[in-house]
Order: C-alpha cells, then structure tokens, then sequence
C-alpha cells in the first residue's frame, strides 16, 4: 500500500514538491526578549475604520545573476520544480505597479518570498520591491518560507553546472526584513522567526514562523524540510499573545507559510508537508483563542477553508505569483466584517509567447505536469513485472492520466472548482482501467483526484465575511 500512495503522490504533486531550508536551532532571542517588547509604541497609533489589505505569496524571487548561462543544469531543475522562475522579476515588477495603484495600507506575503533563500534575491526583493512599497506608506508584514532561511539549494546555475551561494541565517533574515515585521515588533518569540507587530490601533498582525529549517542538512546528503511544525515555546507565544490582543480589545489576523486547516480531502494523506503537523490541534486552539484568520500559502492555490469549530476560523491560502494562475487578494476590513477579492497577474514586460500570462502560465502548468506524470509513470510500470498485455493496456493510458492530473491540479489552483460530468466520466474511466494492475493504486488514484476537484466551502477568490460569527456571503 506503501508503493501505490508514492505512486499517487508522485504522479499527481511531483510538480509541486518544494525544498525546506537549514539554519541551526539557537534561540534568536533571550528568554527576557521573549515577550512584551516595545509595547510603548502602540500608544499613538492611528486608528482605521476600513484597513485595505493586499495579499501575495510564495514569490519565489529568483535574481537573474543565478543563472549565469543558461543549460542542462536549469533545465533539469525546472523538470522537477514547475515555477516560472524566469519570469519571477518580471512579475513581481507588474505586481507592484498593481500594489501603487491599488494603495493599500497593509501588505502581508505569507512566505516562500525567494528561490531557495540565496542572499541576493532577499536583497533584491527588498530593494527592487518592499522598498518601494514602504515609500509610499505601506505597512509590509513578511514570513519566511521553507525555502527561504538557510537553504542548501541556494544555487547558480552556469550551463551544466550548479553552484552554491550564500544564503541567511535566521537572524540574518529577521535583520534583512527589519523594516518589515521584525525591527517594529511589539514582541518576538525566542524560538522562532515569529513576531507580533502592530500597524494600526485596532489591528495587530502575528507572522508565524512553522519552517523547519533547522532540521536541514548542508552534507552531502542535501536534505532540506518542506513540512512545517509550531514549536511549543513558540506555541506559547502566541497564546499570551492571542490574550493579550484581546485583553487590549485589538484584532489580531495571523499569516503563516504551512496551512493550519486542510483544504482538500486526502491532503494530510498525500501531502501532510503542506500543513502544520498536528493541524486539528493547533486549529482547534488557535479558534479557541480567537485567531479567526491565517493567511497562508505555501502550496500554491487559491483556497479558502472554515475549520471545524465553535468560534470561527479561517485559512485563507493565496496563490503563487509565479504558478498560474499569478493570483493577489485584495481584502477590505472592518471591526467585523473581512471582503475578500481576487485579482490576477494579466501580462507582463516579457515574452510570453503572445499569450496573456494567464493562458502562458497554465499552459507552462499543463505541460510540466503532463511530462513529469509520463515520466514517472514509465519509471513506476518499469518496477512493476506487468505482463505484455498489462504493460500495453497503461501505457494506452498514460496521456489520459497525465490529462487528468494537470485537470485536477488547474482547478484546485484557480479555486471554485467545479467537476463537469464530462471531467468525471474520464475519471472513473481511467480508475477502472487501472483496477486490472491494482485496485488500491485505483482508488487512491480516484480518492486524490476527486479531494482536488471538490470544493470544501466556502467559496474561494471572492468572499465576505462575518468575523464575529464565522458566517460567509
């Protein structure tokens, strides 16, 4: 049963596999740093009926001096990482002429801001794009991503050839980002890169930190942690920060990289590394607390979930800007109320083959998904000792399962899905041939398929909400 669930998860999310990041596990601060800090500077503070929110995530910044020529080395890269890495400053740069325009007052970015955390796109990123946003008087909150502290697959690539660059530690990120979450924190956790900070009277925004960094390795082994956990200290942390926020009377939205809810049935089967471990718990607590909101990303969808609880809590995931389809959100709120909608990336200064980048995008998606289910379907058949007639029935196959793993995974990113019978037909269709090699490899197969194309409510790209009571329009 092993083998058919690796089979599953390589067939339909090689695409979407990503590599954690490495720092040692030091405290970042003393144990009297813990909590409570700069509280003084609260006092002033403006107070805003309507706070305009703007959120995107998992950027991926990748600084054009990594690829020093382009070659093998790239190429092979993205056959296993479909991100439109190329094109990250290009779209970054039509994202923040959207952010000027659209003015907002807070700016959150949910992780995975760079390509494997090599110092000069952290750099980049920050002068090219949060600068420039602070200038015009935004209030920029970040949170790192797995592949952003730390990481041994911070590379260049020069024709065939990958070499390693300097990445950040923890502490180096926490000082790079100083302007952005940590040097103007009311407090930060001692255990993590997870802070509190305040931008408005009535609003405070807790970054959590649930990367695993410290568990990576830099030997030649190259091991790097894509799942993510919240450490008990830093657990701690946010439940006195959770009571103090609402001792004050202030509304405290969280952002977070891993998701805290799953958001499509067999994912903490398939994909638990996109989640928190332990979610149900931390979940349940974090409502309990009164944390109604975490914006996450991490796996690339746009994705909206209600967890199962008495007091409401909400994980709002957001799209890639470099995955179709290049999402943002646009957030309107209140005391009680949070109007959420959802933009999209249309074009950019950059060849795209003629296409709107939406159309250039998906069809990047499709076609890497497409080659790695073929790919790695041939590797799996070849491991099997099917009989000739076997072998001849799956690869008649291979083209309509590669189709139906790009279907699913297009819809589960755009968010609404909606299963056409004609979509369903062709799943049961290939199911059933599948059952002559295994019956469980066929159900998985179906299980997962029919987990991405089901639409857990509520809706996903435009929503509002009743932050009091959990209810949703």
């Amino acid at each position: 049963m092993i083998k058919f669930k690796q089979t599953v998860q390589a067939l339909f999310f090689l695409c979407l596999v990503v590599l954690g990041a490495c720092t040692e596990k030091d405290d970042l601060l003393s144990n009297d740093e813990n909590f409570e800090q700069n509280q003084d500077d609260v006092i002033d503070l403006e107070e805003k009926e309507t706070i305009k929110i703007l959120v995107f995530s998992d950027p991926h910044l990748m600084h054009p001096d990594l690829l020093v020529n382009d070659g093998p080395a790239f190429e092979n890269y993205l056959n296993h990482d479909r991100k439109l890495l190329r094109e990250s400053t290009y779209i970054l740069d039509e994202l923040l002429k959207q952010i000027l325009i659209e003015k907002p007052d807070v700016v959150l970015i949910p992780g995975d801001l760079t390509k494997d955390g090599a110092r000069i796109s952290h750099e980049m990123l920050i002068s090219d794009y949060l600068k420039p946003m602070q200038e015009a008087g935004i209030k920029t909150f970040i949170v790192p991503g797995n592949h952003d502290v730390n990481n041994p697959h911070a590379v260049y690539f020069d024709d065939d050839q990958m070499v390693r660059v300097a990445s950040v530690s923890a502490q180096e990120f926490a000082e790079l980002y100083g302007d952005y979450g940590y040097g103007d924190a009311i407090a930060r956790d001692s255990k993590s890169l997870t802070y509190v900070a305040q931008p408005y009277a009535n609003l405070r925004v807790l970054g959590i930190d649930a990367c695993m960094y410290y568990d990576n390795d830099f030997s030649e082994k190259n091991i790097c942690v894509t799942g993510g956990t919240i450490q008990p200290e830093t657990m701690e942390f946010i439940r006195q920060q959770a009571r103090k926020a609402n001792e004050d009377n202030v509304r405290l939205i969280a952002l977070m990289h891993h998701g805290i809810v799953q958001h499509w049935d067999m994912q903490e089967t398939l994909m638990a590394d996109y989640l928190v471990k332990d979610w149900r718990t931390f979940a349940d607590e974090f409502a309990e607390l009164g944390i109604s909101v975490v914006f996450t990303g991490h796996f690339h969808s746009q994705d909206i979930v209600k967890h199962d609880s008495a007091k409401p809590l909400f994980d709002i995931e957001t799209g890639s800007t470099v995955t179709y389809p290049c999402p943002f959100r646009l957030i309107d709120m209140t005391a009680d109320r949070m109007v959420i909608r959802t933009k999209r990336i249309e074009s950019i200064e950059y060849d795209t083959n003629g296409m709107p980048l939406g159309d250039y995008a998906k069809e990047y998606v499709d076609t890497g998904i497409r080659t790695l289910v073929t790919g790695t379907f041939d590797e799996i058949v070849g491991s099997l000792n099917l009989s000739p007639a076997l072998t001849g029935i799956v690869n008649g196959v291979v083209d309509k399962l590669g189709g139906l793993a790009s279907n699913a995974i297009i819809a589960h990113y755009e968010g609404d899905e909606v299963l056409t019978s004609d979509e369903q037909k062709d799943i049961n269709s290939l199911c059933n041939t599948l059952k002559l090699i295994s019956a469980d490899l066929s159900d998985l197969l179906k299980r997962a398929a029919m987990g991405l194309w089901t639409d857990i409510t509520p809706a996903d790209n435009d929503l509002e909400i009743n932050l009091l009571t959990g209810e949703t329009l």
